[in-house]
């Protein structure tokens, strides 16, 4: 074997060598970003929930401060006890139904949340299993080539 040949021989080690190296810290990082996007989403399932939460207090908040101007203002007209009960049991009919639709909305957005989250880790870690095949395939190719080519006269 003469100097030259030695020397491309190294040189194409140490940059099949690299090519390896890359491509695993390509696959970390992709395992990683995948790890971080399902955290990132369940952040957003919480929020959620707590803006759900939010706004249910909100809307019982309204409807009690509404209850009690319409108690004060039908006390004030003089009007019948029966269809003051009527009226302040049809509101909180309303309000219940709009509390009811308002869980239904939370519990769908926390499930799109909970899918993104499971689908972004799942991504990732695919994600990176493949590139770990490539880089393994990779190397196993280019040791292969590197050998036929090598001349050992």
């Amino acid at each position: 074997m003469n100097a030259l040949t030695i020397l491309t021989t190294g040189l194409s080690l140490l940059g099949t060598k690299k090519q390896f190296d890359y491509q695993k810290a390509e696959a970390e990082r992709r395992a990683a970003l995948g790890v971080f996007d399902a955290r990132q989403k369940v952040n957003e399932l919480f929020l959620a929930k707590a803006q759900a939460i939010s706004e249910s207090n909100r809307r019982l908040e309204d409807m009690e401060r509404a209850e009690n101007q319409n108690i004060a203002k039908f006390s004030s007209m003089g009007r019948g006890d029966r269809s003051v009960k009527a009226f302040l049991k049809k509101n909180r009919k309303i309000v219940a139904e709009d509390l009811e639709d308002l869980e239904k909305r939370s519990g769908l957005t926390s499930a799109k949340f909970a899918l993104g989250a499971s689908l972004d880790y799942k991504y990732g870690q695919s994600a990176s299993s493949g590139i770990r095949a490539e880089a393994t395939a990779n190397l196993y190719s280019n040791m292969a080539r590197l050998l036929k080519n090598l001349d050992i006269t």
